[in-house]
């Protein structure tokens, strides 16, 4: 039997943070720069969203209705790097599939990488691609909140 491994998705940006200010910024303030409007369950609804700063803790978002899971948190490293489980089903995506960031000082600011792997355990393919354009969406307000 083989194995079929599908390419990770891979994003970098650059901000002009320092590593610490910039994995606060995607961290504790992931609420003041994520698309939540396009990238969440709840949509306008949406209120919050918290990452619980350890091992074991959930990336989630909250409406007055309810919290929904997006991810869980299998490394914290701050300021250097995290990694999900990423739980969200929308567009595509499995549970099970993995989101590393990490952050690494590059001239005055950081180096922001993103990978999102696993998809050889999707069901639907395109989940891959909805995500591949998504994560773009994402990390452009995250580095429009991160200029100095």
């Amino acid at each position: 039997m083989s194995t079929v491994t599908t390419e990770a998705i891979r994003k970098t940006v650059l901000v002009d943070f320092a590593p610490e200010e910039a994995f606060e910024l995607f961290t504790t303030r992931v609420s003041s720069w994520w698309p939540k409007e396009s990238h969440s369950y709840g949509g306008d609804e949406v209120k919050e969203v918290v990452f619980e700063p350890r091992v074991g803790g959930t990336l989630y978002e909250v409406t007055d209705a309810s919290t929904a899971p997006w991810g869980r948190i299998t490394a914290w490293e701050p300021p250097h790097r995290l990694v999900l489980e990423w739980l969200i089903v929308k567009c595509g995506g499995l549970p099970g599939t993995e989101v590393e960031v990490r952050f690494t000082p590059e001239g005055p600011g950081t180096r922001v990488e993103l990978e999102h792997r696993g998809w050889e355990r999707a069901v639907d393919p395109s989940g891959r691609n909805n995500y591949d354009r998504g994560w773009d969406v994402v990390l452009a307000p995250f580095v429009e909140s991160a200029k100095a």
